[in-house]
Order: C-alpha cells, then sequence, then structure tokens
C-alpha cells in the first residue's frame, strides 16, 4: 500500500492534484524557452498563450494598439480585430497601477485577464488575454480560473524580457551606427575600401552627392549628454528633416551627411527653428544654434573634408558675428584663406592698420565713412550705384571716399590699396551685406 493509499487518498485523485502544477510548469518553459530565441518575438508569445490556453491573447501598448494578437483558429487581422473590438482601457489603467495582472469580468461569461509588462519603471506595453469560461476547452493539466491569470503574468515577464533584449540590440547598434559615422567624419578608415565598407554598413547612398551640416549651439551652457538635450533633439529634427540622413552627437555638436537632394541649407534651417521654438522669443529672428554646411562630396572617402569644412565655416560664422544662422561653406569667399591664420587677433590687427581712424574713432561720422567705402567695393566702384543704394547724391558718395582716404591713409586709385583695404573690411565683418 502506497503512502497516499495509507491516508486515504486515491491514485487518480492523487494524479489530478499532480497535473495541474506539472502543466504550469511545462507551460511556463516553452514561454521562457523563447527569450533563448534569437528570432522569437512578442507575437511568438502571444501565439503560445492563445494556442496553449485555447484564448484569445496579445500584447498591447499604453494606448491600446496591438503589438501583437492570437487566436485559435484565426490569423493576425482577424484577433487583432477582435482586440480593437473589446474594452481594455480602464483595465490597462488599473494593472498599470498596481503593478500586477488582474483578473476581471467581460460580457456575458467571459473573463478578461491584462498583465502590466514591466520594463523597470516603465509599464511600456500589456499582456491581455479574454476568454469564455463557458465554452473552455484546455488540456487536463492547465484546468483552473487561475491558470489564465498565472500564465498572463508569466508571458508579460517573458515579453519584458525580449523588449529589454530588443533594447540592448538597438543601443548597440546604435552605438557602433554612430561609431561608424564618426569614423568617415574624422577620416578614419584605412583606405577608400574600407570607407565605403562603413558607409554601406550604415546606409549611405552612393549615388548622390552629399554635404555635411553641423549644427552647434552659441550657448555653451545649452548642451548636454542624452536624448533630452539640445543636442539629442537636433538630431531627432535634422532626422525629421531629412530621413535618409546619417546622424551623429559628437562633443558640443550634432553632425549630419544629407544627401544634396534633401537641401542641406534647408535641413539645417528647418532642425535651427524648431529648436527656437519655446526657447526664444522670435524663432524667424533669433536662433539657439548656429549652422555650417560644408562643400559637395559623391564619395564616402571625402566626408571628412566636408566635415572639416563646415567645421571652419563654424568657426567664421562667429567670427563674422553671424553666430545663430545658416552659413555655407561655398559662400566664404576670401574667408577660406582668412580663417588659417591661426591667431585672429593678428588679423584684426592688420585691419586696424590697413584703416587707421576709420575703424579707431567710432564716431557717427566715421563709422558712415566706413560703410560707405564697403558699398564702394560691393557696388564694383560704381559711385552711381552707391548713391542709390544709400539714397544719397553721387557727389556726397566721392566726398565721403576722399575722406576715408585722408583718415585711413589709402589711395583708391592703387590696387594694392584698394585690396588691401577689402581684405581688412572682410576681417572686420563690413563687407557683409
Amino acid at each position: 500500500m502506497t503512502t497516499r493509499e495509507a491516508r486515504g487518498t486515491p491514485p487518480r485523485a492523487a494524479a489530478a492534484d499532480t497535473a495541474g502544477p506539472r502543466g504550469l510548469v511545462a507551460l511556463y518553459r516553452r514561454l521562457s524557452g523563447l527569450v533563448a530565441a534569437p528570432t522569437a518575438d512578442v507575437q511568438a508569445v502571444a501565439a503560445v498563450v492563445a494556442g496553449e490556453l485555447g484564448v484569445l491573447a496579445a500584447v498591447v501598448g499604453p494606448s491600446c494598439e496591438v503589438l501583437a494578437a492570437a487566436a485559435p483558429g484565426l490569423g493576425l487581422p482577424e484577433a487583432s480585430g477582435l482586440v480593437r473590438g473589446a474594452a481594455w482601457t480602464r483595465t490597462l489603467e488599473t494593472a498599470a497601477a498596481a503593478g500586477r495582472a488582474l483578473r476581471v469580468p467581460g460580457a456575458g461569461t467571459r473573463v478578461q485577464v491584462v498583465a502590466p509588462v514591466l520594463l523597470g519603471p516603465e509599464v511600456p506595453a500589456f499582456l491581455v488575454a479574454e476568454e469564455d469560461t463557458a465554452g473552455r476547452d484546455r488540456p487536463e493539466a492547465l484546468t483552473g480560473d487561475d491558470v489564465l491569470l498565472l500564465v498572463a503574468e508569466h508571458a508579460a515577464t517573458v515579453v519584458g524580457v525580449l523588449a529589454g533584449r530588443d533594447r540592448v540590440l538597438a543601443t548597440a547598434a546604435g552605438q557602433v551606427r554612430g561609431d561608424l559615422v564618426s569614423g568617415l567624419l574624422l577620416d578614419r578608415a584605412r583606405d577608400a575600401d574600407q570607407a565605403a565598407q562603413w558607409a554601406e554598413h550604415v546606409g549611405y547612398d552612393h549615388g548622390v552627392p552629399h554635404r555635411v551640416v553641423v549644427v552647434s549651439p552659441d550657448d555653451d551652457d545649452a548642451y548636454g549628454a542624452g536624448p533630452a538635450s539640445l543636442l539629442g533633439e537636433a538630431e531627432e529634427h535634422l532626422l525629421a528633416a531629412a530621413p535618409s540622413a546619417l546622424t551623429v552627437v559628437r562633443d558640443s555638436e550634432t553632425v549630419a551627411v544629407v544627401p544634396e537632394s534633401a537641401d542641406p541649407v534647408a535641413v539645417g534651417a528647418a532642425c535651427a527653428r524648431r529648436l527656437a521654438r519655446g526657447r526664444v522669443p522670435d524663432p524667424d529672428a533669433q536662433w539657439p544654434v548656429s549652422v555650417a554646411v560644408g562643400g559637395p562630396v559623391s564619395a564616402p572617402g571625402e566626408i571628412a573634408a566636408s566635415y572639416d569644412q563646415a567645421r571652419r565655416t563654424l568657426v567664421a560664422a562667429r567670427r563674422l558675428g553671424r553666430a545663430g544662422r545658416v552659413l555655407r561653406f561655398d559662400d566664404l569667399g576670401v574667408h577660406r584663406l582668412l580663417l588659417q591664420i591661426p591667431d585672429p587677433d593678428a588679423a584684426r590687427a592688420f585691419a586696424h592698420e590697413v584703416l587707421g581712424r576709420l575703424v579707431t574713432d567710432r564716431s557717427e561720422r566715421t563709422v558712415e565713412l566706413l560703410r560707405t567705402l564697403a558699398r564702394y567695393f560691393r557696388e564694383d566702384g560704381s559711385p552711381q550705384r552707391v548713391a542709390r543704394a544709400l539714397n544719397v547724391h553721387p557727389n556726397t558718395v566721392g566726398y565721403r571716399l576722399r575722406r576715408a582716404e585722408e583718415l585711413s591713409g589709402l589711395r583708391l586709385d592703387t590696387y594694392r590699396d584698394r585690396l588691401a583695404a577689402q581684405v581688412a573690411l572682410e576681417i572686420l565683418g563690413e563687407m557683409e551685406g
């Protein structure tokens, strides 16, 4: 006689006592095994729950968006339709607040189970299931009113693990992508072939020219690490304006390699305007960032050159007092050479030597003479066009130019003096229209 028989427990009843736990453990193991399957996803979790228990099972987002759905004898579209037709919103909110699975009555003899997917402090999704208790058809090992609740709770845990795994993989992939884009910007590839391989890996379109766009905050305290920073926002806005751009956040700037067809200047301007909203009183007149655009490139190995041009353009924008705007390397003109001067103070000293009292005397009359001289060069030496631009008589233009010569010691009828004066005005930013 067995121990159970001695205690008065029939063998058949003893088998029933253990069948339920064994069946539940087997189902738990099957669900847990999905974590190790490289191709498993939340749809696989819903399919196992639905298939083993004969219920409608789904994974939904916080707003009831269907992420996965399964039901016996139904395809994904039909199962998703059943999920959307059920009222889940209030139950989702209650389960999220409680932080545990709930079993609530549904219509008629139906019951609903909601289990929150916990990912740290977040609840990014829910495992939901519904069955008709009157028509329940399950294996004997999985009978019992609490089975669906317990399985849903375990399935939600598995969904959380899968979501965490996907986040880790996405983060790792993003880091690799960022490293490759940075490698192209900094010319770290061994040769053109390796640069082409890196470019292909990050989705660079070899068939179209690209330009590098650099977005840099004008306030050093305005940027920081993380997606909530201004630099992180800049990356989002650049991708919104040019989805095919290659982007990366580097130090105190956000960089994008933008196809010429997307209009890199327009992309940079759109990003700056969006960043300005809520940060400055007039987004159309003032931006919290400067945007620099490098020259066009046709091959991945040339991306570093465009990046260098964009960074030098950024320096020029700030030297010229054009921070908070978009400036292209193509538009720098003589400033491409002036940027090669390592000491900006030396350049300004040269400008002061050439222009003399025109820059040292800041009286209103002298400033007027300096601006007239700059307009004279912009109008290609035509007093008539200068007069029209300044709305004065041509004789007044002639008088101002003579006074400018007297104060500076320049002779505008000599080539060398004219060239020196124009370069000096460019250094001081007076030639900007």
